[in-house]
């Protein structure tokens, strides 16, 4: 069971950081700062000062939070996918990352973090939700093939016997 809890939260860092592209070029199209979402996550340790839209510590920061959030989620995912088959893994996982959004903002980021909440544009956050979920079950599924039983006649490290 440690090991798909590893897996689950590799596949939730892979995801995020998957999520966190889709929003970079979603900035980057509409002429923004690709800096500007992890520095609003960066607002919740170092304050509103660091919204600036410039690549720097807080940047590195927003980051780091949005890695670790991410493997969270994977970690916490995993109840709901663990004994499903590929297809429902991936509609379970679609639905649990968008599912996550609205509860995220209403119960944490309201009082975590009220800048991010009042400068995030909800549609193309609530895609990257959707890319997140889209994400994190194939990775999951993808590292639990790799991890599944060698074919016969092949040892654990993929070579003859």
């Amino acid at each position: 069971m440690r090991t798909r809890v590893w897996r689950a939260a590799i596949a939730g860092i892979v995801a995020g950081i998957v999520m966190a592209a889709f929003m970079m070029l979603y900035m980057a199209v509409w002429g923004d700062s690709v800096w500007t979402n992890p520095n609003l996550i960066a607002v919740m340790w170092l304050g509103s000062q660091v919204a600036d839209g410039q690549f720097g510590w807080a940047t590195l920061i927003g980051f780091t939070t949005h890695m670790g959030a991410s493997a969270l989620m994977g970690m916490i995912g995993l109840v709901l996918i663990r004994d499903l088959p590929p297809r429902r893994v991936m509609t379970a996982s679609v639905t649990y990352a968008l599912a996550s959004y609205p509860v995220a903002i209403a119960f944490i980021m309201t009082w975590a973090n009220p800048l991010f909440v009042a400068r995030t544009q909800v549609l193309p956050m609530t895609v990257a939700h959707g890319v997140f979920g889209l994400t994190y079950g194939a990775v999951f599924l993808a590292l639990n093939r790799v991890g599944a039983s060698p074919p016969d006649g092949f040892n654990a490290d993929g070579r003859g016997r």
